[in-house]
């Protein structure tokens, strides 16, 4: 009996042993199950059809997705092909891009639709559907989005910003011209006075020549109507201070084009007759299909050095960089300014 008892223990044992090893070595083998809940542990959508187009394996993350889009469980490739192609702002999905086949989901997030043929081991061919989540790269394209919109809001006040600055400065420098002609008109009347009290003939005649241009160019002032244009104002404000001025060709119609032209005609009349004593200025515009530039030199003194950018000049070389332009500077054997700019088809008339 002990004998018997130790053959039944022993076989006891052996088929626990085997019966451990089978459930083990079933663990390990890859079957449908195994396959099926690997899947459903991808954070994205996938799902295999036939080709007569019902669904051979399918995740659960692609039935959610299916019934938020179709609020029933996917069976068929065409039944999700038309709930994509049906998808608006009355169903709470929004597709984003039809060619690359991006939906915008009710809970914000984004998912990227793929659609390919594969094969399996036996060559079977299977259509090969995938949802993948694209909502953090979408995210980060709003924001890069909203920065853009706000960086283009920056520069368009800073470029207002400097027409402001450049539209001061001009004005500066012509009330400063004009202050002048009023103090020399002063001066006059105050030697005048002198000289009608101590007679002297030369000291008189000085007198009163300065006393003429100062009331001639107050006057010349005064018969402008103030709502002249902006190249009469310039062209009366170079008289005023007594600047002939040359001109050739007309000004463009574009008005960020002749708003540009026009500043480079202030400049160069402010720094003609401030640095170089010049009473005359020579301007020539021409205007193509294509471009508009501006030429502008005086009969003042030459320059001694080469003329480097600043003040006025360095914001209008910016000005005219900001808009596509080339600005160029000559100081022998005179100084030449010229400016080239590109016509905007869209602005022409």
């Amino acid at each position: 009996m002990p004998v018997l008892w130790g053959i039944a223990g022993i076989a006891d044992l052996l088929f626990l042993w085997e019966t451990d090893r089978l459930y083990r070595l079933r663990l390990k083998s890859l079957n449908r199950n195994s396959v099926k809940e690997a899947m459903d542990q991808l954070p994205g959508g996938i799902c295999y059809f036939t080709m007569a187009g019902s669904v051979k394996l399918c995740n659960l993350q692609m039935h959610r997705l299916f019934r938020t889009l179709a609020q029933k469980d996917l069976q068929t490739l065409r039944e999700l092909e038309e709930a994509l192609s049906g998808c608006g702002p009355d169903t709470g999905i929004i597709c984003l891009s039809a060619e690359l086949q991006n939906y915008l989901f009710p809970d914000g997030k984004v998912w990227h639709f793929r659609k390919s043929l594969v094969r399996g081991a036996e060559g079977t061919p299977y259509t090969e559907v995938i949802f993948s989540d694209l909502t953090e790269q979408y995210e980060r394209e709003l924001e890069l989005k909203k920065q853009t919109k706000e960086l283009k809001e920056i520069s368009r006040k800073l470029r207002l910003l400097s027409d402001n600055v450049l539209i001061l400065t001009k004005e500066k420098e012509v009330l400063a011209a004009k202050t002048k002609l009023h103090d020399q008109m002063g001066a006059g009347l105050t030697a005048v006075r002198q000289i009608l009290m101590r007679p002297n003939e030369a000291d008189t005649e000085n007198a009163l020549n300065l006393l003429r241009q100062a009331v001639s160019a107050v006057k010349n002032d005064n018969e402008y109507p103030p709502e002249r244009d902006e190249l009469s104002k310039f062209l009366q404000d170079a008289q005023t201070i007594g600047v002939e001025i040359d001109l050739s060709g007309t000004l463009p119609e574009q008005e960020t084009i002749s708003s540009v032209f026009l500043m480079a005609m202030r400049e160069c009349l402010s720094n003609g007759v401030r640095h170089a004593g010049a009473s005359r200025l020579w301007i020539e515009m021409e205007e193509d299909e294509h471009s508009a530039s501006i030429h502008i030199t005086n009969d003042g003194t030459p320059p001694e050095d080469e003329i480097v950018p600043k003040g006025g000049l360095h914001n209008l070389y910016r000005y005219v960089l900001d808009r596509g332009g080339r600005m160029e500077i000559r100081w022998k054997p005179s100084f030449e300014l010229t400016i080239t700019l590109p016509e905007a088809k869209e602005e022409k008339v």
